[in-house]
């Protein structure tokens, strides 16, 4: 079938935006692949596994703060799950389990929470686990003590208290069914402030600090950890701002591990490489566009949408993300229970488009000419397949009469201005959604800035009541219907243009083994992984 303009011109972006991020890995690629075996046979040794039990994870960003408590970046998230321990843990399906409480209770119809804590847990620098440092957790977001983003997710906490050494019990206001999922968060010792944990943070989890830089973060085996020593002596997560460089990390062993941060140009290579193994697995990270509804564009929904009918985001994900995304009408992952697998799809329709934004009053001022209908500006990272994915947008907008400048900015910088509402457009990537209260946290009119993700600032009573509703319910029967409903308000005012759920893909070398995915997109597993220096094809040799 032959492309219409729209198409040539977004094909045209792609493939050249493909060859360009292409190239340089290319020429590296064939320099690395040189080299003659003995029999004259063209082949490449694969990267050999370091001397030391060390594993370094190459990652786009640097963690922005460690104090677990503040930080709400991926990177930062991550490298508090390798510090820290929470009340409870998630598994790879994203479930709940004990982590520091070995049992729990839930009372006065989920008004109340008892926990019992482990026996014998001890912190990085020695210290007993106690109630007390549970409680100073908790209290200290809740009163303000600490100035946080995830407030808002403790907003029906009335009161952490301590009802014997090693017993705590938190009370709500009101039930919140979504509440355990929240008590995730990394426990850090009573009296940590913002300041001084994010410099040198203290945690029982089982790596603990031992320095950082503005590129690498350095974290050793915690023999004291009460979920048992790790297998690798040492973690590395180190800052590879370019992809191409990533990958050519990866060839070249100064880089072991890297977890949903290649350009999807360069897994195929991988997977053909019996030097390497690609571990692929169902993900909770949803791409989006983000707009700010205080601009008074943005604010009209015929706009949103017309924005929306102008994306063709099967092709983006055919395409640039190479199908390693499923197109989605909602923040719930597929298969997840409270999902409304019967939205409508939002179709790629730019004549619809256009005629919304004659409605809108965006008139086309000169038929086919090139005066666009109105302007607008999309900020994004610096990362080549994310500045690569706007421009793609930016021409298929372009198509409509929407003339879109694109900002990069590298992503401490961007993610800054996001968090302050300073943009009109952004794409973005939320990870690690597991539970709909992520609908609290970021779409519900009282989780604006600075004690929530609502950065937006969207209002829908109906969906608040919705939401507030659903989480007072902890039956998941019960629950379900409230957040189809709510979801199907998001779907028809589009607070967000859902893109896709990113498919979780990590790459290693084919002897490091025990790596497993979690739908949450975390490094959880590494505790778990070790270097196989025999050959073991099984994977089943021990240190």
């Amino acid at each position: 079938m032959p492309l219409d303009s729209s198409h040539r011109r977004c094909a045209g972006v792609l493939a050249a935006g493909r060859r360009a991020a292409s190239l340089p890995f290319l020429a590296a690629l064939a320099v690395l692949l040189a080299g003659v075996a003995p029999s004259g046979c063209a082949r490449r040794a694969g990267p050999r596994a370091p001397a030391e039990d060390v594993v370094v994870v190459g990652r786009t960003s640097a963690a922005m703060n460690l104090d677990p408590r503040v930080g709400t970046d991926a990177a930062s998230e991550e490298a508090a799950d390798l510090i820290y321990d929470g009340l409870l843990a998630k598994r790879p399906d994203g479930d709940l389990v004990p982590a520091l409480a070995e049992s729990w209770e839930v009372l006065d119809g989920g008004r109340r929470y008892r926990f019992r804590l482990r026996e014998g847990v001890v912190f990085h620098d020695g210290r007993p686990l106690s109630a007390a440092d549970v409680v100073w957790t908790f209290r200290s977001i809740v009163d303000g003590t600490v100035a946080t983003a995830k407030r808002a997710a403790f907003a029906q906490l009335v009161r952490a208290e301590e009802v014997g050494e090693r017993t705590v019990e938190l009370h709500l206001a009101e039930p919140y069914a979504s509440f355990p999922v929240e008590l995730t968060l990394g426990v850090v010792p009573e009296g940590s402030m913002p300041e001084e944990i994010g410099r040198r943070p203290v945690g029982t989890g089982p790596f603990r600090f031992v320095s950082r830089s503005p590129e690498r973060l350095v974290l050793a085996a915690f023999a004291r950890c009460w979920s048992g020593r790790p297998r690798l002596d040492r973690v590395e997560l180190a800052e590879v701002p370019d992809s191409t460089v990533r990958a050519l990390a990866l060839l070249k062993g100064s880089v072991h591990l890297v977890v949903n941060d290649l350009p999807p140009d360069v897994v195929p290579r991988f997977r053909a490489d019996p030097a390497f193994r690609v571990v692929e697995g169902p993900s909770g990270d949803y791409a989006y566009l983000g707009f700010n509804l205080r601009d008074p564009v943005l604010s009209d929904r015929r706009v949103r949408r017309a924005i929306a009918l102008a994306i063709d985001r099967e092709r983006l994900v055919a395409t640039l993300w190479r199908g390693l995304g499923e197109v989605t009408e909602t923040m719930m992952p597929p298969g997840h229970w409270a999902r409304d697998e019967t939205l409508e799809p939002l179709p790629h329709d730019p004549a619809a488009a256009r005629a919304l934004l004659d409605a809108a009053g965006y008139p086309d001022p000169d038929g086919p000419g090139p005066r666009p209908r109105l302007a607008l500006e999309l900020k994004t990272s610096t990362s080549e397949t994310y500045a690569l994915q706007a421009q793609v947008i930016q021409a298929m907008l372009a198509e409509v009469g929407i003339d879109l400048t694109v900002v990069t900015r590298e992503f401490a910088t961007f993610y800054e201005d996001v968090k302050r509402g300073s943009f009109q457009t952004f794409t973005l990537l939320r990870t690690s959604i597991v539970d709909p209260n992520v609908y609290l946290l970021s779409l519900h009119s009282r989780s604006v800035p600075p004690t929530g993700q609502n950065r937006g600032y969207w209002s829908n009573p109906r969906f608040d009541r919705l939401i507030d509703r659903a989480n007072r319910v902890t039956d998941r029967a019960a629950r379900r219907p409230l957040y189809v409903e709510a979801q199907r308000i998001a779907a028809r005012e589009l607070p967000y243009v859902s893109l896709f759920f990113k498919r979780n893909v990590a790459v290693m070398p084919a002897e490091l083994r025990g790596f497993e995915t979690y739908v949450s997109g975390s490094l959880q597993s590494l505790p778990e992984l070790w270097w196989d220096r025999v050959g073991d094809p099984a994977g089943t040799a021990q240190r």
